[in-house]
């Protein structure tokens, strides 16, 4: 079962790790470009789509660390589970209250915070990505 538990960790982390570098440096990034009309529009239909690929990776591998704790390599899974956490609160604190502000209408300065904070989260699932290969590569 424990197996089970670290496939699914890693499938969602490895998946999150290329989303989350596809939304830093091609998504947010054109967020710019969006002309001002069109941008509230485009900024819901982005934030309603994305979520479908984002909100279900991001539970199931805190889930997961949190299980795994109690099995083989506890200071891994407490990386894991701390990592998430941390990205949870970078959402929560910078991420949600950016994409509120973008929700009504562009904002530039909205848009250069979203870039800027996010890098973050991206250094966060990067990381973790890193202690999965490690993992993985030393059996």
């Amino acid at each position: 079962m424990e197996s089970l538990w670290i496939d699914l960790h890693d499938g969602c982390v490895i998946w999150m790790s290329s989303l989350i570098w596809l939304v830093q440096v091609l998504i947010y990034p054109n967020f710019r470009f969006i002309p001002e009309a069109e941008f509230p529009r485009f900024h819901k239909q982005h934030c309603d789509r994305i979520a479908i690929f984002v909100a279900p990776m991001m539970v199931q591998p805190f889930a997961a660390a949190m299980v795994l704790l109690s099995g083989t390599r506890p200071q891994e899974w407490m990386l894991h589970a701390s990592s998430i956490f941390l990205i949870y609160l970078i959402t929560a604190l910078f991420s949600a209250p950016e994409h509120n502000r973008l929700r009504a209408q562009k904002n530039p300065r909205s848009i250069e915070r979203l870039i800027a904070t996010n890098w973050g989260r991206t250094l966060l699932w990067t990381g973790q990505l890193g202690l999965i290969l490690v993992r993985r590569s030393t059996g």
